[in-house]
This record gives structure tokens, C-alpha cells and sequence, in this order.
């Protein structure tokens, strides 16, 4: 039987760490942006509205760092009610061989086909970089988390006493 409590507290734990190192990663893709960015759209703008550009781009790195850890503890919890569901079936001989299959199976899905679609909006370059590789790294840095917290979260196993030999 499906143990989905445990799949829930190992989903929430890794998809918070996850949530966490992708709204950090995408930070300082928008930092090494920046100057690109800003530079390319104030061109065009005087005075305040230049400011007004860098005050947004603040607010979205903040954005993605809070938003990175909204969706990993939402999407903790799906990933974690799959990863419980479907455990006994994922080929692997460890709980974080499982959890890595799991997330590669995910990524291939969600980065790759799914995230094909910003190819039109922003180009080969961001989606070699935010969706391949990128994508990559946190789907394997996500699967190994789900497969170490399934394994912390295990229940306690009662200690076996030797018997007690008679003196």
C-alpha cells in the first residue's frame, strides 16, 4: 500500500529546497541579464520611467525567489503523491535511484516538451539554458532530495532484543 503521508513530508521538505535553489538560479540569470535587459529597454526611457524599469526588476527577483518556494511546496506535494504512488513500479534499487528516474520522467515532460513553447517567445539560447540545462540540474538535484527525505521520513523500525538467556 501507498504510503502518502510520508510521500507528502518528503515532497514538501525537497520541493521547498528545490523552490529555493531555482528562484536563486533564476536570480542570477536575471542578474547576469541585467545589464542587457535594462540597458536594451531604457534606451527608450527618460527619467523615471528608467528607474521605475530597475525597481521591476527587483520585484521580480524577490518575485521568483517567493514564488520558487509557493510552487516547489505545491508542486512538493504532487510530486510527492506520485513519487508514493507509483514507488513499488519505478525501476532504481534505492529510494533516491526511484526519486531521480521520477524526476527525469518529469523534466523530460514538463522542461522539454512543455517548456518548448518559450522557444518562440525567448529564443534557442534561454531554452538551452533555462530549460535544458538548468532544468536538468534542479530535476536531479529534486529526485535525489525526494529519494533522501522518503528515506528519512521512513517509519522507525523496532529495535530487535537479543533473548535473554537464563543465568
Amino acid at each position: 500500500m501507498a504510503d502518502y503521508g510520508r510521500g507528502i513530508k518528503a515532497g514538501i521538505v525537497s520541493g521547498i529546497i528545490y523552490g529555493i535553489v531555482s528562484g536563486i538560479i533564476a536570480a542570477i540569470i536575471v542578474a547576469a541579464l541585467w545589464s542587457t535587459l535594462v540597458g536594451a529597454t531604457t534606451g527608450f526611457m527618460m527619467g523615471p520611467a528608467s528607474s521605475a524599469f530597475g525597481a521591476v526588476f527587483m520585484w521580480m527577483l524577490i518575485g521568483g525567489l517567493v514564488g520558487g518556494i509557493i510552487m516547489g511546496i505545491i508542486g512538493g506535494i504532487i510530486f510527492g503523491l506520485i513519487y508514493a504512488a507509483v514507488y513499488n513500479s519505478l525501476p532504481g534499487s534505492t529510494s533516491v535511484m526511484k526519486g531521480i528516474v521520477l524526476s527525469l520522467l518529469f523534466w523530460v515532460i514538463f522542461s522539454l516538451a512543455l517548456g518548448a513553447t518559450s522557444l518562440t517567445t525567448y529564443g534557442i539560447m534561454y531554452y538551452g539554458i533555462v530549460n535544458v540545462v538548468v532544468g536538468l540540474l534542479t530535476a536531479l538535484l529534486w529526485g535525489f532530495l525526494l529519494g533522501k527525505f522518503w528515506e528519512m521520513f521512513a517509519p522507525a523500525r523496532p529495535v530487535q532484543q537479543a533473548p535473554q538467556t537464563p543465568q
